[in-house]
């Protein structure tokens, strides 16, 4: 067929036919439909033509649909999960026989699946140097000099503990501590954490307390505060609320111009039930903070804060400051410790998209633990707003990640079932 045949018309039904039959068989599926869309233009009432050429284009959607699977495939092999989605997504809509369709559907089911159960247990190893760095990475410069002395088998032993592997570590660091009577500080840290490691919480807690006995007055390290705080835990663990509270304001006493000790003091307020006087402390703390490095967490607590005195819109706000902390710093990764309450505070105020925002962003996050009970949340709302393509989505990635939980991944197909009654 010459191109100015087809320039100027001159190409018969029957032409057009035979031509996309040669491309069709060669599996030129774009241009084989194209001609045969020709063709039944072309033709003048002859129904064994058109009902051919109508079959065939059919079979020309479904070979391109199987062609978007193929390439489908190589990028999940090649961990472009978003081009993956892309080209599934259009198989299933090119497809015009029900099994291409039905085959389109289930595989990308599989890649949310396997893409929810990557994102729930992917976590990366770092080596020994690196998980050194990142825990001396809290340490002041005098905790740093003296554990720089104590050598290679301390390095160990807190590499040991801090994994929760402790072996040895425990009679290693009592025998170091007897040895360097005179001089330990800090070292009474990571007695006291051996310690507990080992089920001793009293001895732990008479580790912290000589630390306490011997640090200097002018030390401001997170070690001190945090050493305050288990000494609280623990006062609160026997009961014991008001001694609990006394650990606290001598963390507050020793460091008053530290914004941390009345954070620390204001969370266990708030955790107590004492919201009221948690915001006043947590305001305090606000005061203190250098306005050039503000505290997240500080915003946080008393958005939480005043939540619980039913100050809502006020307690919103703060809590979308955290979120703009993260997102102008280009993470979408954000605490779940606010993410969460804000997700709810939205969706109890009717603020559903939003809501549904931040129950998607738990669900790809690191809080891999409860990422079932995100995607849940977010299918919930997606109901809700009936984005139910989207909804099935998200509990298409439940479902996987309930596997191991048959009660919670039946009521979840059954939730997969309804929906598909819908679409």
């Amino acid at each position: 067929m010459s191109f100015f045949q087809r320039i100027f018309g001159r190409v018969s039904a029957a032409e057009e036919r035979a031509a996309a039959d040669v491309h069709f068989e060669a599996g030129r599926w774009f241009e084989a439909r194209q001609a045969y869309e020709r063709a039944i233009e072309k033709s003048t009432g002859d129904a064994a033509h058109r009902a051919h050429c109508s079959a065939r284009i059919a079979a020309c959607f479904d070979g391109l649909s199987e062609r978007c699977l193929s390439e489908a495939e190589r990028f999940r092999r090649d961990g472009e999960l978003e081009l993956a989605r892309t080209e599934l997504a259009t198989a299933a809509e090119l497809a015009r026989t029900p099994s291409v369709r039905e085959k389109a559907r289930r595989a990308l089911e599989m890649l949310e699946r396997r893409d929810a159960v990557v994102q729930a247990t992917d976590t990366p190893e770092l080596e020994d140097d690196e998980r050194w760095a990142v825990i001396a990475g809290t340490w002041e410069d005098a905790q740093t000099e003296e554990y720089d002395a104590y050598g290679e088998g301390f390095r160990g032993a807190l590499l040991a503990l801090h994994d929760a592997q402790p072996g040895d570590a425990g009679a290693f660091l009592e025998g170091l501590v007897a040895a360097h009577e005179d001089r330990a500080v800090y070292l009474w840290l990571e007695v006291g954490r051996a310690r507990l490691a080992g089920g001793d919480e009293a001895g732990a807690g008479k580790a912290l307390r000589r630390f306490l006995k011997r640090v200097a007055d002018d030390d401001r390290s997170d070690a001190r505060l945090n050493a305050h705080v288990f000494l609280a835990s623990l006062a609160e663990k026997a009961g014991d609320e008001e001694k609990a509270i006394s650990w606290l304001q001598k963390a507050l006493t020793g460091m008053p111009d530290d914004p941390r000790p009345y954070l620390q003091l204001g969370v266990y307020l708030r955790q107590k039930g004492h919201a009221a006087e948690a915001v006043e402390i947590l305001r305090t703390s606000i005061e203190l903070m250098d306005e050039d490095r503000p505290s997240w967490e500080a915003h946080q607590e008393l958005g939480l804060a005043l939540r619980d005195t039913g100050e809502i819109e006020a307690a919103i706000e703060l809590l979308e400051k955290v979120i703009r902390h993260f997102t102008q710093r280009s993470s979408l990764d954000f605490p779940p410790s606010t993410a969460l309450p804000l997700a709810r505070l939205h969706e109890e105020a009717g603020r559903l998209e939003r809501a549904a925002d931040l129950y998607r962003s738990l669900a790809n996050g690191s809080d891999r633990e409860r990422h079932l009970e995100h995607h849940r949340d977010a299918a919930r709302v997606l109901v809700e707003l009936g984005l139910l393509s989207e909804a099935r989505r998200m509990l298409t990635r439940a479902a996987a990640l309930a596997e191991s939980k048959p009660d919670q991944l039946a009521t979840i197909e059954a939730e997969i079932v309804a929906l598909d009654a819908q679409l």
